[in-house]
């Protein structure tokens, strides 16, 4: 047998792997995302700064502004007054089956929310959702195909009289958070991260209410992620800068 067929027989195999892995990465509806353990709300230090900005948005209703918490900028993500979908920029979120619905008036007079600071507390008192407890369904667009991304998004309910619970978002697996992890007026909800890469030019993933209560979001930015070494940095230190801060309040 020649040097040539030894390698022709050697390489086709693998060859027909790399070929079904493409086909497989081409006909998958979105990757999946891998997500952190969610943490508990405390300071400006919980907006990651690691990697390039993509986008953040702030989400609420028509009158939302954008607020700039610990120099990331979150853009105004305005919500209509009624509809099934809305885009601003390269995202989308679409209701199934009712209308979409917006949430003011989250926050509280009272602390932990209102030791927060001015930017943040204006990030963490509107949302967007959903009018029932339906699926919310969100796209991320503006991708690049094979790009490593960091998802972070909030939600937090600090109002007495709660119109929005835990949430779960799901893609490929699931992660849920709690809107206000001490069920008192004045508590405040959690904020996650999830990694992915890009097998298209969008991801998609889903937001469901717990036990029938209806989807909402905050807040969230899309970051490029670094180095890994780098990126396993970046998140201790925003779980170590939370925890400082919660012990000098306790002090």
């Amino acid at each position: 047998m020649s040097s040539l067929q030894t390698f022709v027989r050697r390489a086709f195999p693998v060859v027909c792997c790399m070929i079904v892995a493409a086909a497989a990465s081409l006909s998958a509806d979105a990757a999946v995302i891998t997500w952190e353990t969610p943490q508990t709300i405390s300071g400006d230090s919980d907006v990651s700064t690691t990697g390039s900005l993509i986008y953040a948005y702030n989400v609420g209703p028509n009158t939302v502004s954008p607020s700039t918490v610990n120099g990331v900028t979150f853009a105004a993500f305005a919500y209509p007054v009624s509809g099934t979908t809305v885009s601003v920029g390269d995202v989308t979120f679409t209701e199934s089956t009712d209308l979409l619905a917006a949430f003011s008036s989250l926050g509280s007079a009272s602390a932990p929310y209102s030791s927060l600071s001015s930017e943040y507390r204006a990030l963490l008192n509107e949302a967007g959702g959903a009018g029932l407890p339906d699926t919310l369904t969100v796209t991320l667009g503006g991708l690049t195909n094979g790009q490593t991304y960091v998802l972070q998004w909030w939600l937090s309910n600090s109002s007495p009289i709660p119109p929005i619970g835990s949430v779960t978002a799901t893609a490929g697996n699931g992660v849920t958070l709690d809107s206000n992890t001490s069920d008192t007026t004045g508590g405040v909800g959690q904020f996650v991260f999830g990694t992915f890469t890009a097998d298209a030019t969008s991801q998609s993933f889903d937001l469901n209410g717990v036990a029938l209560q209806r989807p909402a979001i905050n807040a969230f930015q899309v970051r490029t992620v670094p180095e890994p070494a780098l990126w396993v940095e970046a998140v201790a230190a925003v779980a170590c800068g939370g925890l400082a801060m919660r012990r000098a309040r306790r002090g």
